[in-house]
């Protein structure tokens, strides 16, 4: 499936910024998604985003903790409210080209996996709060920061 120019990827931590109400970054992450989708931009998401947010809250978090019940009540509107974009061996391989190419490594794979995905599926814009992690794959993709405006 090939996005159009108008699908956006959702990192994690714009995800985890618009529901946790402790988070200085709340009004700006949830007003950013809501103004994405009131101009019909579809948001995109990968099984990775889905991972990450859910290590966030419910790291330390007992089964019945209303933490983590609520972390999963989120992962399903995330999935009603986004698409949710394949991880594949096309993935992988885009992956294996980014990580031989740009020497990443470590932590940095995760950002890697990200580039790759958005690849595969034809989605050129990233909105992110962690902008220095992705400045090295400007050249292939577009950065948006909570203010909206590209990097």
């Amino acid at each position: 499936m090939t996005m159009d120019a108008e699908t956006i990827f959702i990192d994690t931590n714009i995800l985890i910024y618009a529901t946790n109400d402790e988070s200085p970054f709340q009004a700006k992450s949830l007003g950013m998604l809501n103004q994405l989708m009131t101009d019909g931009i579809a948001c995109a998401i990968s099984p990775q985003i889905v991972r990450e947010y859910l290590v966030v809250f419910t790291r330390g978090v007992s089964p019945d903790d209303a933490a983590r019940s609520a972390a999963l009540h989120n992962i399903g509107k995330f999935i009603e409210a986004f698409t949710l974009l394949d991880e594949n061996r096309e993935t992988v391989a885009r992956l294996h080209t980014i990580v031989d190419n740009s020497a990443v490594g470590g932590k940095q794979i995760h950002d890697a996996n990200i580039v790759a995905v958005m690849q595969v599926h034809g989605v050129k814009r990233l909105l992110t709060h962690n902008l220095d992690d992705f400045k090295r794959y400007i050249q292939w993709i577009e950065i948006i920061n909570l203010d909206g405006a590209p990097v």
